[in-house]
């Protein structure tokens, strides 16, 4: 079952580069001095799964606000109630028999194709089709994600999973990115 899986997301991946609607991001980062570009705007997406969601939120708990910028957060429905941090807040509902996400109607419709974000960030340490094909239509600067087969396409600052010991260091090193 876990095979016809991984073949139906590679066949959709390749559906969708041959119709034009994902590519490789091409964008170049350039790390300016003066720092002329404020940052405005800032979209976290938490991971879907619990274990993971409260890994994210325990490593962020720390996050700096700060004044000018206006924070948005994609969350798992069901753990709204455990939900501390200050900003926008908008719900995904994932069916996990369907191994689906659905992302919040008004979100989606309103907010991801009007707002121009300066950060995306994904939270979600494994790769979860629907959140990567949002990222993939909104327009950012910079979108950051955990590195996997399917990155490249999705992220332009990526964090390799391996290279830390734990889940957690790799939210604590995203957080710094964040400062």
């Amino acid at each position: 079952m876990k095979n016809i899986k991984v073949y139906l997301l590679k066949f959709k991946l390749f559906y969708l580069k041959l119709l034009g609607k994902i590519k490789k991001i091409d964008k170049r980062i350039e790390v300016n001095q003066n720092k002329t570009n404020k940052t405005k705007n800032v979209l976290i997406i938490f991971p879907i799964k619990d274990e993971q969601f409260r890994v994210a939120l325990y490593s962020l708990r720390d996050l700096v606000k700060k004044k000018n910028i206006s924070y948005y957060y994609l969350i798992n429905s069901i753990y709204k109630n455990n939900f501390h941090l200050n900003g926008h807040i908008y719900d995904l509902y994932h069916n996990v028999k369907k191994d689906k996400v659905e992302i919040d109607s008004y979100f989606n419709n309103e907010i991801a194709m009007n707002i121009k974000f300066d950060i995306i960030v994904d939270l979600n340490n494994e790769f979860v089709f629907d959140i990567s094909y949002l990222i993939n239509k909104m327009s950012s600067y910079y979108k950051v994600g955990f590195k996997n087969s399917y990155s490249d396409y999705f992220y332009n600052v990526q964090f390799d999973l391996k290279s830390f010991e734990i889940l957690e260091d790799g939210y604590k090193q995203i957080n710094n990115l964040l400062k």
